[in-house]
């Protein structure tokens, strides 16, 4: 399959997996719909008292039928009209937010009802909108539609969502936009997602690169860290950003961290062809596993090495999948020697001392393989030459 071709699939996939999203709340809010309608027929069932409680009409008002059916009319046909403002200012809020679809808030505007608490209300909407930032935009909904006490207490509801998770909402509100417009790495709400745990719960850059590396290919790490520094940017211009505009500030020097680790997968991506090339020259296949991403990784997990030592750099050898061939060892340890010049300074390293450091490990752990390596050869050597000695012994015997 072609690059092209992937990426129709990938494209396929992503909006495939966006409808099965769409078709889910859909469903669910139609569901708590049945449910409620359920639960309603199900007690006047049970309760044979239901309907004798029920108020009867008295015969005095059998007198006004015609003005109580032309009331009734009445009613019938101002609520059909405020159904329709209700359809009208859900497909403004879809045209705005196409993740927000019309006929998913009429069915919730449909469950809030007069008499209802906030607390209720906050509920009836999370279970519509797990993600807080539409929820939040589905308050604004039914603000616009309510009115008087239900007006109120929506109000009410919306401000207890704020007071939770008012950073969230920000932040997923802020970026929004961006969000939606990304596409291939993930639906905009796990795009939301992401950004509110960077940005709620810093780590270092090592880090949380060797979180995202974990969860993303490197075709797509480009991507989300493309993603990350568009929205701490649009956050930081948005007129309430999420979290202090020093603290975006820091986050978006971070981010240029993560860039430069993307560097460092570029060095090891270019030198594949040359470790081939070498493993073939020594009589080795180069191991499946052993490729431009583990190499980046553990390089990266050498650097986070706050005391880093010989011992250190040869323990890797396990992880890389080389611990049996010294010359192996060699090879890939001399590839991390270059890549420790090759890369931002500032962005990988603790220090320039911390750089050297490392770079002192490196050279003292390829010293010590070549030494076992001389000894390894001088062994062969000498097994060699018993063996000739043995045959050389076997064959003058033969002439006696």
């Amino acid at each position: 399959m072609t690059d092209m071709s992937a990426g129709r699939v990938n494209v396929t996939l992503e909006a495939m997996k966006q409808v099965a999203s769409d078709e889910q709340l859909e469903l669910r809010a139609e569901q708590i719909t049945s449910k409620e309608a359920f639960q309603a027929s199900l007690e006047a069932m049970v309760n044979p008292f239901a309907r004798k409680m029920q108020p009867k009409r008295k015969t005095k008002a059998e007198q006004f039928g015609r003005v109580s059916r032309a009331l009734q009319k009445g009613d019938k046909s101002e609520s059909l009209e405020k159904i329709e403002q209700f359809k009208e200012k859900a497909t403004d809020f879809e045209r705005k937010n196409p993740e927000l679809k019309a006929k998913i808030l009429v069915l919730l505007r449909d469950q809030i009802k007069p008499g209802m608490s906030k607390e209720e209300i906050l509920k009836k909407v999370q279970d519509f909108y797990q993600d807080v930032s539409l929820a939040d935009e589905a308050f604004e909904y039914l603000e616009e539609t309510a009115e008087g006490d239900l007006l109120q207490e929506v109000r009410e509801a919306r401000a207890s969502l704020n007071d939770s998770h008012g950073r969230e909402i920000a932040a997923g509100r802020n970026i929004g936009d961006l969000a939606r417009q990304t596409e291939n790495i993930g639906t905009p709400t796990s795009l939301r997602d992401l950004y509110r745990d960077i940005t709620g719960n810093p780590r270092e850059p090592n880090n949380l690169f060797q979180e995202l590396s974990n969860l993303y290919s490197f075709k797509d790490l480009q991507k989300v860290i493309k993603f990350l520094f568009h929205a701490l940017g649009t956050d930081m211009k948005a007129k309430g950003p999420s979290i202090p505009r020093g603290m975006l500030h820091r986050l978006m020097t971070e981010t240029r961290t993560l860039q430069a680790i993307l560097g460092v997968y570029r060095f090891f991506k270019g030198r594949m062809a040359l470790m081939e090339k070498l493993f073939a020259q020594e009589g080795l296949k180069l191991p499946q596993r052993l490729n431009f991403e583990l190499m980046a990784k553990q390089f990266m997990t050498l650097t986070g090495e706050r005391y880093p030592s010989p011992d250190k750099v040869l323990k890797l050898a396990e992880k890389l999948g080389i611990e049996k061939w010294i010359i192996a060892k060699i090879i890939v340890f001399s590839q991390m020697r270059d890549a420790i010049r090759e890369v931002a300074i500032n962005q990988i390293y603790k220090s320039l001392q911390h750089r050297d450091e490392l770079f002192q490990a490196l050279i003292e752990a390829l010293e010590d393989l070549e030494e076992d390596w001389e000894e390894e050869e001088e062994d062969e050597e000498n097994e060699g030459d018993d063996e000739w000695e043995e045959e050389e012994e076997s064959d003058d015997k033969k002439k006696k």
